[in-house]
């Protein structure tokens, strides 16, 4: 059951250790940066550098790092996840932090998780607001919906709705998750194509309630090549967090909003159903745009809290005339 923040109590955090996990794989053009963007971190902290079989010279620019709280891991090629699994079993800390290896932190980044930490100790996962730097160099930050407008930190009142509607309020290089959440949830899911990051926070907001502040801790960078996950779907590719979901979900034993959740797992499968559309599967594509919140009515909804691509838009008039033909 979650556990309602007017309960929380302050507490000052003393010698407590946060691991940092960086992925890597291929990444030879960006990671010195964002090795540079934790050492200047001011809070006690040891780096875990999981090298993912790279084939570029990214072990070597880790190398040219001469840091005793930097550790690098080397493993064979196996995808985000296991290398994050990896880096979480290795950790000592009892907090993890993660970082992406073509993104940074600003400065203060562990300074303001720690505030959000000592502030909310009852949370299960502590994020920042986060910048971006699209592939022409301009620089905008992330813009939320359903959350209290800038200057503000707290509880997320529904981290479901608000992850439904506009922009992803938690980015994998603006959190913090203490160790022993992942012992209740469980880790990253492995040999996904896409949303295993997605998954994990979905499973903690079921079970925990997820600090926030809209202060930018991080800048996330559209530039790096394979930075999005290319890889045709098949058939049976279906979002992680739906399928944790069906598995997870019981109304009588959380706190979370299920109209919120149910408008979250629309907007997953809208999602999905565009990747399957991109992969050619079609047939799935009209099986998941099939379900009851992707109604015209409920895509609708979705699309207008959220950035609409001319895409996602052409899918809503599709699903529009899908759903007058099975009515008519």
């Amino acid at each position: 059951m979650l556990k309602s923040h007017q309960s929380f109590r302050e507490e000052k955090m003393t010698n407590s250790l946060i691991s940092i996990i960086i992925p890597l794989y291929n990444k030879c053009a960006y990671i010195g940066r964002a090795i540079t963007s934790v050492l200047i971190q001011k809070y006690d902290f040891e780096l875990l550098i999981i090298d993912d079989g790279s084939t570029d010279d990214s072990y070597e620019e880790v190398q040219k790092f001469s840091d005793q709280r930097i550790n690098v891991l080397k493993q064979e090629n196996a995808g985000v996840a296991a290398a994050r699994n990896n880096g979480i079993s290795k950790a000592k800390g009892e907090l993890v932090a993660f970082l992406d290896a073509d993104d940074e932190w600003l400065p203060d980044f562990l300074e303001s998780i720690v505030k959000l930490i000592e502030k909310y100790p009852g949370a299960g996962l502590y994020a920042t607001s986060y910048e971006k730097i699209h592939l022409n160099g301009n620089r905008e930050a992330a813009h939320f919906k359903n959350l209290p407008p800038p200057p503000w930190e707290g509880i997320m009142p529904s981290y479901f709705k608000a992850a439904a509607f506009g922009e992803p309020p938690v980015c994998a290089s603006a959190v913090c998750i203490r160790r022993s959440v992942f012992d209740k949830v469980g880790m990253f899911s492995k040999g996904r194509r896409m949303g295993e990051d997605l998954d994990l926070w979905g499973r903690i907001a079921l079970s925990y309630p997820v600090a926030f502040t809209t202060k930018t801790g991080a800048i996330y960078h559209e530039e790096a090549q394979n930075r999005a996950c290319n890889a045709k779907f098949t058939e049976a590719d279906e979002h992680p967090f739906i399928e944790s979901y069906k598995a997870l979900y019981k109304k009588e034993q959380t706190a979370v909003n299920e109209k919120d959740l149910m408008l979250y797992i629309g907007r997953l499968k809208l999602e999905n159903a565009r990747q399957h559309v991109l992969s050619g599967n079609y047939g799935r594509a009209r099986q998941l745009l099939s379900c009851g919140v992707c109604t015209p009515s409920g895509i609708r909804k979705i699309l207008w809290g959220s950035h609409i691509n001319r895409f996602t838009h052409l899918v809503w008039k599709w699903k529009c005339k899908l759903y007058r033909r099975s009515t008519s």
